[in-house]
C-alpha cells in the first residue's frame, strides 16, 4: 500500500498571530489543558474580534471547559464529604470529652460530699477541744469560710 503525505500550507492571519504571540506559541498544535486555561484566562485581555478568533480555532473549547468544571465539580464534592466526616469526628470527640468531664466532676463532686461527711462527723465527737476543731479545719478548708457557716 502506497501512502501519500500531502503538506498543506496554512498561512496564519494576523489576528491569530497575535493570540499566538500572546500565548508565546508558533501554532495551535498540541495545546494542554493548561494552555488552554491560560487562554481563556487572557481572552478578557484581547480585543473582541480577537478572542473571538482564538475561540473559533478550539472547536472543543466548551466540552473541554465543561469537563474539566465537572471534574472541579466530584473533585469539591469530596473535599465536602471528607470535612463532614472531619466534622463528624471532631463533635463525637467533644462529645466523649463532655461525658469524660461531667463523670470526672460527679467524682469530685461525690469525693468532696465524703469528706465534709467526715469533717463533720469528726467535728459532732464532744471531746474535741477549740483547738482541736480548729486543726481540723485548717486541715480540711478554709477555716474562716467554716466558722462562718457555724461549723
Amino acid at each position: 500500500m502506497i501512502s501519500f503525505i500531502f503538506i498543506v500550507e496554512t498561512t496564519i492571519t494576523p489576528i491569530e498571530k497575535q493570540a499566538l504571540d500572546i500565548m508565546k506559541r508558533t501554532d495551535f498544535k498540541n495545546l494542554s489543558k493548561t494552555d488552554v486555561l491560560s487562554i481563556a484566562s487572557k481572552s478578557s485581555e484581547l480585543r473582541s474580534d480577537v478572542a473571538k478568533e482564538v475561540i473559533a480555532q478550539f472547536p472543543e473549547f466548551v466540552k473541554f471547559i465543561q469537563s474539566s468544571m465537572s471534574e472541579y465539580k466530584d473533585i469539591l464534592g469530596n473535599i465536602i464529604s471528607s470535612d463532614d466526616e472531619s466534622i463528624k469526628q471532631v463533635y463525637a470527640t467533644a462529645d466523649k470529652e463532655l461525658d469524660i468531664s461531667t463523670d470526672s466532676r460527679k467524682q469530685f463532686y461525690d469525693f468532696a460530699e465524703k469528706v465534709h461527711a467526715d469533717v463533720s462527723k469528726c467535728l459532732d465527737n464532744p471531746e474535741l477541744s477549740a483547738k482541736e476543731r480548729e486543726a481540723i479545719l485548717e486541715k480540711n478548708g478554709n477555716s474562716e469560710n467554716c466558722k462562718l457557716k457555724g461549723y
